[in-house]
């Protein structure tokens, strides 16, 4: 019955240990700097949002997409395109990635963009870009746009309200 006492303390303080060694992890993760764009309704979905990019310590960028209105066991593509969000056929500077209907969420950390440039976080005030999350991968669903947003030189670019989107370049 000692040993089992000892047992016990011994697996607790691991555990918290652990707890904490984790939490830590995390903080040295993050820079602290990080940027919050809206992602508005962009269809007859009621589904709305933000995007967050926030800076690491290795110089990349974690993309932190949150919907509103979005269930069930779908997953939404998300992409990061170059130019304001209404550019028809505007090229996908990154795929990020898929968001879970279920939960709202997507999350990705970026280095380079799609054409092997370097994407950091102090070139994202300057970049002309959007972020765009569709309905599907494939079909109509993918002409789809259920929320987007404009980011970077382009995001005091949406008013508040629906605004015209186009649809992204098929690849």
């Amino acid at each position: 019955m000692k040993n089992f006492g000892v047992l016990v303390i011994f697996c607790s303080l691991g555990l918290w240990s652990c707890d904490n060694k984790s939490s830590q992890d995390e903080e040295d993760l993050y820079t602290g700097r990080e940027i919050v764009y809206d992602l508005l309704q962009t269809s007859d979905f009621p589904i709305s949002g933000n995007v967050t990019f926030k800076e690491r310590t290795d110089n990349a960028v974690e993309v932190d997409v949150m919907l509103n209105g979005t269930d069930g066991n779908v997953f939404h593509p998300v992409h990061l395109h170059y130019g304001d969000i209404n550019v028809p056929d505007a090229d996908i500077a990154f795929l990020l990635n898929d968001l879970k209907g279920s939960d709202g969420e997507s999350v990705t950390v970026v280095k380079t963009l799609s054409d092997e440039s370097t994407f950091t976080f102090d070139m994202l005030q300057e970049f002309d870009g959007s972020v765009k999350v569709h309905l599907g991968a494939t079909g109509t669903d993918a002409d789809i746009v259920i929320a987007g947003g404009n980011i970077g030189i382009n995001q005091n670019d949406l008013s508040t309200g629906r605004k015209k989107v186009a649809t992204c370049k098929s690849e």
